[in-house]
């Protein structure tokens, strides 16, 4: 069993951020973009990260695919993908890649859903965008079921 935090659009929110790490002892965490910064001036151990609209640095890459527990698992801020606009892109790249998970952020709105079997999470935004509502998500995967847990703290 493997749990995994899930977080994205911190926006500056680095103590949040880091009581969140400290709260959820999980084994991983996937940071899904917007402010880059904010988790890279923290000590985070099994940390993967890919790069959001606001973010310059461009050794990060926009979309990381990774498997944990034979779960093929896909990582993107979500703008690539134009998900504001809704999810087509993003399916066809998951169908496209074999993936049966996709972690997207960027709307900054809470969102799991499955298509085709396949599993989108969006944790929604670690910062105040959205009527105060801090968001992320905790997902656990056991003997490649997949169970996500999301969370939502007012501040």
């Amino acid at each position: 069993m493997t749990k995994i935090l899930v977080v994205s659009d911190t926006h500056g929110n680095k103590d949040g951020l880091m009581e969140v790490v400290k709260t959820c002892k999980c084994e991983h965490v996937f940071f899904l973009g917007d402010l880059l910064k904010d988790v890279e001036e923290l000590e985070i151990k099994n940390l993967v990260k890919v790069r959001g609209n606001w973010d310059y640095d461009f050794k990060v890459k926009l979309t990381e695919f990774l498997e944990i527990e034979n779960v093929k698992i896909m990582l993107t801020h979500g703008h690539k993908y134009g998900v504001k606009n809704g999810l087509g892109a993003l399916i066809n790249e998951a169908k496209k890649e074999n993936c049966k998970l996709v972690c997207y952020g960027h709307t900054h709105v809470q969102n799991f859903l499955e298509v085709d079997g396949i599993y989108f999470l969006n944790p929604g935004a670690l910062s105040n965008f959205k009527k105060g509502k801090f968001t992320y998500a905790v997902v656990t995967i056991d003997n490649g079921k997949i169970y996500v847990n999301m969370q939502n703290n007012l501040k």
